[in-house]
């Protein structure tokens, strides 16, 4: 009796475990049904969903295809390893992504650009929303960005979950075979699986609600059974007013689900379709968004419902006018302004040139495409690009170019650092080539007057030297024959005293020999006089106002004997070698005695200047070549010579290299200028170490 009781209470406990264990499989099933379709939403969202923990822990399909990879590539990283190292505006990924899950944690939704980098390689913009979740009193980040289209994800999913029921069922059929020693770990399994499914459900839901597009969901006969927030701010209306309506009376369609309606695509057999779409809202503001749809089908593939996504494009397009219209703008200004502009790299590579480039560098946008970076087109000595990351702007860099026609231009440059997304450096060019030419002529015209200002000075310090030196010299002029006389008159009184008493000292030396050089004194004195007389007359003459008459007969043996004179004292001081060769039957020449004796003087004194060493000699020579027809001057010194890098730029105003002993520079540019007025020419051949000659060539006139 007792051993049939027992049997009896071991029946009845075994049927209410069987009763349980059949209620807990439709609870699954329920919530497998639940799961099946946020599970399709979650997939149908166009955008890619992240779930973040202190890792991606959870992610969409649309996700591994905006990155180019597979789910097991994502769960476990960071998002910054699908980023480059540094963002657009210089930040650290890492660092960057870090502050953003954290503002999130801490309930601040976060919305903003991204830069992605997918697993093939190649960048890619996003749009990311961040949003606290709570999931069994654990925060976590929910990340949206960008589309769901592949369905991938799902399918897997879908597998998974299948091979977990499968599972399951064998787990049951064993515990049934043990259930007194499997049953109750059973039972908590299936709990856990529970609490997976509504964890499931809850992600999926949190997902729903927060997305940033807005979403629909409708059954088989198109009735709106759910709405997100993000929609009813689209049509402007409140959720409660969208739910249990059709989907064409809350956005406007004029298809209204006949055969034309592009969701009937999806019902006759496509899983998703989108459109763009163009609407007024309630408070009359014209709209514009894109219109994604996928289907929800049953287990036996029956369409039971469609997911609806709205991302709104209103604000995009006006984005993108906005963008059109300052493009427009700004190449306007560009063709208008003068300067050439480009962008380039932080290491100089051009990647955009105004289209005015061709004014200051003779080189079209196309041509520029020749030169990799700046510094080909500029030099390599343009600029430190380290200088302008540390600076962010140099400004009035003057730089000389060569255009593409080989002229010499000077060039005012403006560099800044700019972030844009292809180039970081602006760099502004301004030809100021005519400019500089105008300093330089007002700079020489204003040394000119001070030269000029310095001869007049000069000429009239020589008129009142030459005044003072010649009265003295007046004076020993008018003496010097008086006291010869007297000396040739006291000789016959000083002769009969030296017969009487024989030689004798006068004025210390002994009259026998002062009788025979006294004389001589005389004459030299008097000859030196002449001299002084000769050399002051020549000075003034050579430091009076020039004449503007070019009409002069001139013989280049005559001026050059002038000059020689003049330069007497110079010569023999530089060289104990100086010859001067006149040459005969030369005929004479119309010009400027003074102008043509300056050119001489300042050719011979160059030669004197040049030589090193009192050994070394100039020689100077005239001519005539019957030719030609041409009177020439020629003087060949064995000087230091002029370097080949020097020589072109000799008759250069202000150009010298003795400015460190008091060179001008304007010597041999005014003996040019001199040669030029009187039709002839200046030829200098020179080599460094071994001498220098000078040809003056003046043509002959009827």
């Amino acid at each position: 009796m007792q051993t049939s009781q027992k049997s009896a209470t071991q029946a009845a406990q075994h049927q209410e475990l069987l009763q349980a264990l059949a209620d807990k499989d439709q609870e699954i099933a329920r919530l497998h049904t639940q799961l099946g379709k946020y599970e399709a939403i979650f997939q149908g969202l166009s955008d890619g969903v992240l779930l973040i923990d202190e890792k991606l822990s959870a992610c969409n399909q649309e996700a591994c295809q905006i990155w180019r990879c597979e789910k097991e590539d994502i769960i476990g990283f960071f998002p910054s390893d699908f980023a480059p190292l540094f963002q657009p505006d210089g930040e650290n990924s890492y660092a960057l992504a870090k502050q953003k899950i954290s503002e999130a944690l801490r309930g601040n939704m976060q919305k903003f650009e991204w830069k992605d980098l997918r697993r093939d390689g190649v960048l890619i913009d996003t749009e990311v929303l961040l949003n606290r979740i709570e999931v069994d009193g654990n925060g976590y980040v929910l990340a949206t960005f960008k589309d769901i289209t592949d369905l991938k994800i799902k399918e897997q999913e879908r597998q998974a979950l299948l091979q977990m029921m499968e599972k399951i069922i064998e787990d049951r059929t064993k515990t049934l075979q043990d259930y007194n020693t499997s049953l109750n770990a059973e039972i908590a399994r299936r709990k856990r699986t529970e609490q997976n499914l509504e964890h499931a459900y809850l992600e999926l839901a949190h997902i729903f609600d927060t997305s940033g597009d807005g979403l629909l969901v409708l059954d088989s006969d198109r009735t709106i059974i759910r709405a997100n927030y993000a929609f009813a701010q689209l049509v402007e209306q409140p959720v409660s007013g969208i739910l249990g309506k059709k989907c064409f009376q809350i956005f406007p369609c004029h298809h209204k689900c006949t055969d034309h309606c592009v969701i009937q695509e999806i019902v006759v057999g496509s899983s998703k379709t989108d459109f763009e779409k163009e609407f007024v809202s309630v408070s009359g503001q014209r709209k514009s968004c894109l219109v994604k749809a996928a289907a929800l089908r049953g287990p036996d593939g029956q369409v039971v419902g469609i997911v609806k996504n709205y991302k709104d494009l209103t604000a995009y397009k006006q984005w993108v006018e906005r963008l059109q219209e300052s493009e427009e703008f700004h190449r306007i200004t560009l063709e208008s302004i003068w300067d050439a502009i480009f962008l380039t790299t932080d290491a100089g590579k051009i990647v955009f040139v105004s289209c005015n480039v061709a004014r200051i560098f003779g080189y079209g946008p196309e041509d520029i495409d020749a030169f990799d970076t700046i510094f080909d087109l500029v030099g390599s000595r343009f600029y430190d690009p380290a200088t302008v990351q540390d600076t962010q702007e140099i400004r009035n860099l003057e730089v000389e170019i060569a255009d593409k026609h080989g002229a010499q231009r000077v060039l005012v440059a403006n560099i800044k650092r700019a972030f844009l997304r292809s180039g970081t450096t602006l760099i502004a060019f301004r030809d100021i080539t005519e400019r500089k030419d105008a300093e330089k002529r007002a700079q020489i015209e204003y040394e000119q007057l001070v030269q000029a200002g310095k001869m007049v000075s000069l000429g009239i310090l020589v008129s009142g030297v030459a005044h003072e030196i010649n009265n003295p010299n007046n004076a020993i002029i008018l003496n010097v024959p008086i006291l010869s006389r007297m000396w040739h008159d006291a000789r016959v009184i000083l002769d009969e005293y030296m017969e009487e008493n024989g030689d004798f000292m006068l004025g210390n030396l002994r009259y026998s020999y002062a009788c025979e050089h006294v004389p001589e004194l005389f004459s030299g004195i008097m000859a030196s006089t002449k001299r002084i007389k000769h050399i002051v007359r020549d000075l003034k003459d050579y430091a009076r106002s020039g004449s503007p008459v070019m009409n002069e007969v001139l013989d280049i043996n005559g001026v050059l004997q002038a000059a020689v004179f003049l330069l007497g004292n110079q010569v023999h001081k530089a060289t104990q070698h100086f010859t001067v060769m006149y040459g005969r039957g030369i005929p004479h020449f119309l010009g400027n005695f003074q102008k043509i004796e300056q050119v001489i003087i300042n050719v011979i004194q160059n030669a004197c200047e040049a030589l090193t060493s009192t050994q070394h000699c100039v020689q100077v020579q005239t001519g005539f070549d019957a030719l030609s027809s041409q009177i020439w001057l020629e003087v060949v010194d064995q000087g230091a010579g002029i370097c080949h890098a020097d020589l072109p730029h000799v008759t250069d105003p202000f150009f010298t290299t003795k400015r460190s002993c008091g060179g001008t520079g304007l010597g041999l540019s005014i003996s040019a200028r001199i040669m030029q007025e009187h039709g002839g020419r200046l030829d200098i051949q020179s080599c460094q170490g071994q001498g220098t000659r000078v040809r003056l060539c003046f043509p002959v006139q009827a």
